[in-house]
């Protein structure tokens, strides 16, 4: 790396689970280190494309929003997906920072700093998850908010939670493009366990 160089790290994180239909919560954080209005509109594209029109897992129909997965894992739109699945109850804080340390890890590459995106955090929650990621070591600016109304990459995000929890709930289309993602190494699950 070049003197003075400093890796910008973003990841965008959502989750999927705190609903009482759920057993499982299920973390998702999308890395990257590329250049991001690259990644939105490449991202854009693809929306167009499967016709999920910007919106979440489910309000989407399920042919749409797996022809929008396998065009995501097709172009390696997003670089590294990490994920987490975790048997309720759990607070969603715990699972969170768990997914979000072990992706910034896996990736960085020192000096660097990361900048975290979270679907919807409030500003509390926010200050908690920057002092606890800090604490673990984490080089971060202060964790921000983002919706998925205007951030093609939360969108990203929250389809891949809502097919992994869908895979693990026994779909059998969510749980083969899963299985090919993890495969492929797009995917990453941070335990390292197979789907269950």
């Amino acid at each position: 790396m070049p003197a003075g160089f400093r890796q910008k790290l973003y990841c965008y994180v959502d989750e999927t689970g705190q609903d009482d239909r759920s057993g499982v919560f299920v973390v998702v954080a999308v890395m990257n280190a590329g250049d991001q209005d690259k990644v939105r509109h490449a991202l854009t594209e693809i929306e167009t494309e499967a016709k999920t029109h910007q919106l979440k897992w489910h309000k989407t129909s399920p042919s749409r929003r797996l022809k929008y997965l396998k065009l995501a894992l097709k172009k390696g739109i997003g670089s590294t997906v990490f994920f987490g699945s975790f048997r309720k109850p759990i607070p969603f804080f715990f699972p969170m920072l768990e997914v979000i340390e072990a992706g910034v890890k896996a990736l960085a590459q020192v000096p660097y700093t990361a900048r975290i995106f979270v679907d919807g955090i409030d500003h509390k929650k926010s200050a908690e998850l920057t002092n606890a990621l800090r604490v673990r070591g984490i080089s971060l600016e202060r964790v921000r908010a983002r919706r998925d109304e205007s951030e093609p990459v939360i969108r990203l995000a929250d389809m891949w939670a809502g097919c992994i929890r869908a895979a693990l709930a026994g779909k059998i289309g969510e749980r083969t493009i899963v299985l090919r993602a993890m495969k492929e190494g797009y995917l990453r699950r941070i335990d390292e366990k197979p789907l269950d």
